[in-house]
């Protein structure tokens, strides 16, 4: 015969504990959401390939269950830049709600380079 607490607790999920997301495991929710995205391109230039500072990359601040995020992405030509910003928002707003039970307040994206998706290999002379 079961406790009645016990199958109390179970029936609530509330009664089971609590859910901590951590910042970085938002970020990297965040940054695989927005790699997912339609248009956005990995891409690292000079001394950010030293560093190891890649794009999309981003920043999640997190008060209680409520996360304001900032993205940085590449977007590939000729991409609409806007349709692009718009789909990252979407997304990352939808996995950080789906996967880390966040109530997502902002998603702020700045796109920091256009790239060529297929480089050529043409070289100046």
């Amino acid at each position: 015969m079961a406790d009645d607490s016990i199958q109390d607790g179970l029936a609530d999920p509330g009664g089971r504990g609590e859910l901590v997301v951590l910042d970085r495991v938002a970020q990297r929710l965040a940054v695989h959401a927005a790699r997912l995205t339609g248009g956005v391109h990995p891409h690292s230039a000079g001394l950010d390939r030293l560093t190891g500072r890649e794009l999309p990359r981003a920043t999640v601040s997190i008060a209680g269950d409520r996360a304001r995020v900032q993205v940085t992405i590449a977007v590939g030509w000729p991409q609409p830049a806007i349709g692009v910003a718009a789909a990252v928002q979407r997304n990352v707003a939808e996995a950080l709600r789906t996967y880390a039970a966040l109530t997502v307040d902002r998603v702020d994206v700045a796109i920091d380079a256009v790239v060529d998706p297929m480089p050529s290999d043409r070289t100046v002379r």
